[in-house]
């Protein structure tokens, strides 16, 4: 167990990968023949200050060079990483980092190896499959590439726009600079997960209008112009897709309560007002569409996903593939890239003012936000947020077991009952967003 200080995984990350190569561990065969870049990254990887690092991230670096030979010397190993690994300011150079730990061990493309994210919400991966990301296109192809956009054009009878939209940071800055005038959020509380929950409220409140698709009334649907009500996954039918690229079918169970509507559905009524033509929503009528338009959905039918499902790609014959990457990588080679840890820059500006790191967890009674667990008899055994916080900070504050104490940082201020544990390390602040009335 590598206890390393939030944010701090490329130092570990690097330290680790510097010991595989020290201790002659890597699969040369493997780096020779499916990888590229492999000597330079060698070059500035051999030059980190191990020390520097060991000190940075708080984890002693013999600990780290245990962990690092584990991993290489295994005759399979497989990493799983969750969501927190991508939501720092190095959080992309994390993930190029798990996959260079991969091809620097061959541990890619056969039975019981690979590289795992473990998806925040159960369709994270169906909704990137979809295209939700800004510059990406349902199959995660390139929007900006005129092939694709001619694709798109021809399939859907109008002009699909070539532009790269705005990430979710990016949508918050624009509206707060006037130029984003709507947003249609489904299913997502962001004024409560969001960081920075008082700039999230003030992009909300700048935009004219503000469109809400929830089950409940959420914190970000108080500040909605509209509420469309939707169905939960009990109510519809749909599809699924989880980390190991698994699309699975889910069956509606009840009907919608009176007034909500499937979400799909939903959308299909805004396309008809708006003037483009839809039949109404069906997981397979979905399907179908989805198939034409996205490669590896070719063979995917509402009928033969079965009870297990099928992991995409799949051949038109309906075969899937299980093991991906076995042969050859999609982009031909797979390419390392050298990224050197750096600090945040909310520590290098605020760190000697706000001397703690604060981080979120999650408590096993409630899920996320805690907008469906906090309707549910969870809430009799986990009725509120407490702050996390190592006997030896306590002390030196002069905090006791709960306590109410101030948090505060560049951003804001919040009131919360302290919680003396070992479970957390000193310099280390840690609490849940589960109860949206501490905000």
């Amino acid at each position: 167990h590598l206890a390393l200080r939030p944010g701090k995984n490329v130092a570990v990350l690097n330290m680790m990968m510097y010991y595989i190569i020290k201790e002659g561990l890597v699969d040369q065969n493997f780096i020779d023949s499916r990888t590229e870049g492999f000597e330079e990254f060698k070059t500035e990887l051999m030059n980190i200050d191990l020390d520097q690092l060991e000190t940075i991230s708080g984890v002693n670096k013999d600990a780290v060079k245990a962990a690092a030979i584990a991993y290489a010397s295994a005759p399979n190993a497989m990493s799983f990483h969750g969501l927190g690994v991508t939501e720092h300011s190095q959080g992309t150079f994390a993930v190029m980092q798990i996959a260079d730990l991969a091809l620097l061990t061959g541990n890619i493309g056969r039975r019981g190896v690979g590289v795992n994210p473990l998806r925040g919400q159960n369709n994270v991966q169906g909704s990137a499959d979809m295209g939700v990301q800004p510059h990406q296109g349902a199959g995660y192809l390139d929007i900006t590439n005129d092939e694709v956009n001619k694709k798109y054009n021809q399939f859907y009878g109008v002009d699909v726009p070539k532009n790269i939209g705005y990430k979710i940071p990016e949508m918050f800055d624009a509206a707060i600079a006037g130029k984003l005038k709507a947003i249609w959020i489904i299913g997502e509380d962001v004024v409560q997960t969001d960081p920075n929950t008082q700039k999230v409220i003030k992009a909300l409140e700048n935009t004219e209008l503000v469109i809400v698709q929830e089950l409940f009334m959420t914190e970000t649907a108080k500040y909605a112009d509209v509420i469309l009500p939707g169905a939960s996954f009990l109510e519809k039918s749909g599809t699924f897709t989880n980390g190991e690229r698994r699309v699975q079918r889910v069956n509606q169970v009840v009907e919608p309560i009176e007034g909500c509507k499937h979400d799909g559905q939903i959308i299909v009524d805004v396309m008809n007002r708006m003037g483009y033509a839809q039949p109404d929503y069906s997981p397979d009528g979905m399907l179908k569409e989805i198939s034409q338009i996205v490669p590896f959905f070719a063979g995917i039918t509402w009928e033969n996903l079965g009870k297990n499902g099928k992991q995409w790609p799949v051949a038109l014959d309906g075969t899937d593939t299980k093991i991906l990457h076995s042969e050859k990588f999609t982009i031909g080679k797979g390419h390392f890239e050298f990224n050197a840890f750096r600090e945040s820059d909310e520590i290098l500006k605020n760190g000697k003012e706000y001397p703690y790191i604060l981080t979120t967890n999650r408590d096993l009674e409630h899920y996320n936000c805690g907008a469906m667990t906090r309707r549910t008899g969870n809430v009799k055994i986990n009725t509120k947020d407490v702050l996390w916080i190592h006997p030896t900070d306590a002390k030196k504050n002069n905090i006791t077991d709960g306590d109410m104490v101030c948090i505060a940082s560049a951003r804001g201020k919040v009131d919360v009952e302290a919680w003396i544990t070992e479970y957390i390390k000193p310099g280390i602040l840690s609490t849940t967003f589960h109860f949206p009335e501490m905000m």
